[in-house]
């Protein structure tokens, strides 16, 4: 089965979509947000853990954890040129224990290490770039119930349920999380509401302040300008929300894209990617 999960910039107009389907294969899709218009770039035999992945302010790169579970390197972070996964620079993980990594602006990043005074060198074969600034992002000692909780909160949603920071005894293991962030309406305020009992079990909805609530069934959803962005299986598509007196009403559901019936196909990065 076919999934989308997507990174938007904050500064930009510009997004990435990660397709996934089969399991274990990933294409990596660039979007822009103006035209709404998509392309196609580096498919990824093996996982890519898509929450622990950030772009800069600007969109122009990408950093992403990935693994193989095998050979020499089984997990790495990488910083690449979307949609292409070719790596400009390279930082062996330990397992998956390594979380989000963030930019904290275009030429700042925060690189996911276990510990503040961990090693920051690139693997062999990989020097960090002139333009970019690295600096430790530690374990903080819990679990999030998701990986990207440091993202998401950095980009507007707000936690209103449920403690979104856990340890192996908690007692609120088992409690949704509730995160919500505006979605413009007009008069009345609407919120994009997401519920996650865990990555595996996320739930996205409209809901107004009178408890009206509309369903979205996506797998992803957020808010740019005055759409609400999601997807549904191998579709991404875009919706409209307005008001009418006290009354929530949702616009038509338009389909941006259709990536179901992608195949995997090698496909080798550009100069362009390949450069910083």
């Amino acid at each position: 089965m076919t999934s989308l999960y997507c990174i938007l910039a904050r500064a930009a107009d510009v997004g990435v979509i990660f397709r996934r389907g089969p399991s274990k294969q990933i294409l990596l899709i660039g979007w822009n947000l103006k035209t709404h218009t998509f392309e196609p770039g580096q498919w990824f035999k093996g996982q890519i853990y898509v929450r622990k992945s950030d772009l800069p302010p600007d969109g122009t790169k990408l950093v992403y954890f990935a693994a193989k579970h095998h050979g020499d390197l089984p997990t790495w972070i990488a910083v690449s040129t979307p949609p292409f996964l070719s790596a400009h620079v390279l930082w062996p993980a330990t397992g998956t224990w390594a979380g989000l990594s963030l930019f904290e602006s275009d030429d700042i990043l925060a690189l996911s290490t276990y510990r503040a005074d961990s090693s920051l060198d690139p693997a062999d074969g990989f020097a960090v770039p002139r333009q970019l600034r690295v600096k430790p992002k530690p374990w903080p000692g819990y679990f999030h119930r998701l990986a990207d909780h440091d993202r998401l909160v950095r980009d507007g949603w707000t936690v209103q349920a449920g403690d979104p920071e856990y340890g192996r005894k908690s007692a609120m293991r088992g409690q949704p999380v509730v995160y919500r962030r505006p979605a413009p309406a007009g008069s009345r305020p609407v919120a994009l509401e997401m519920s996650a009992k865990s990555e595996a079990k996320i739930t996205y909805a409209l809901r107004d302040e009178s408890g009206s609530c509309v369903n979205l069934m996506a797998d992803w959803a957020d808010v740019r300008g005055k759409d609400v962005l999601y997807s549904q299986g191998g579709k991404l598509l875009r919706m409209r929300v307005g008001t009418r007196g006290e009354q929530m009403e949702c616009g038509p559901a338009v389909e941006l894209g259709d990536f179901s019936d992608l195949k995997f196909a090698p496909v080798e990065a550009p100069p362009r990617a390949t450069r910083w």
